[in-house]
């Protein structure tokens, strides 16, 4: 019985190894996945064995899932920051990775944004047009501040379209 147990562990191990290795993942992806396949037992030992052998690495994740969020996605901060807490990743690990989101990228994905949604909406009052593209941009995760800051500089562009 006890072999048997120490088999279902191992073969255990190696599955979440795969997962692992397949996609970048964090504590709680895994964690999610043991309870998916009903163990319970040994979720510590079982991570700590991931996390020792470099199959989860929350530093590497965060980086990445930042990273690929804001790059495919477009997502904004505020977005990549709460799902990251969704997740529990640490504050500062959080903070590190979006303060690695280059400035000048992120400025010019908002405005490239606001022109593309621009030319989406067929509204000829420009305030509205305006509230319609900000809650685009709130939705995909941006600063509420930074959004009409650069609504208002774009104004023109906005206002042609």
């Amino acid at each position: 019985m006890q072999n048997k147990e120490f088999t279902n562990y191992e073969i255990v191990i190696k599955k979440l190894e795969k997962y692992c290795s397949l996609s970048e993942r964090c504590k709680f992806d895994v964690i999610k996945k043991l309870n998916a396949l009903q163990i319970y037992k040994k979720q510590n030992e079982i991570i700590d064995h991931l996390i020792t052998n470099n199959f989860i690495n929350e530093k590497r994740f965060t980086s990445l899932y930042s990273n690929g969020k804001f790059n495919a996605k477009n997502w904004g901060k505020v977005k990549i920051t709460y799902n990251l807490h969704q997740k529990g990743i640490d504050n500062e690990l959080i903070r590190s990775s979006i303060n690695n989101i280059s400035k000048k990228k992120y400025i010019d994905t908002i405005k490239n944004l606001i022109i593309k949604k621009s030319k989406l909406i067929n509204e000829k009052n420009i305030f509205i047009k305006k509230t319609k593209i900000a809650r685009y941009l709130y939705q995909k995760g941006y600063e509420t501040e930074l959004v009409w800051k650069l609504l208002n500089m774009n104004l023109k562009k906005v206002n042609d379209q």
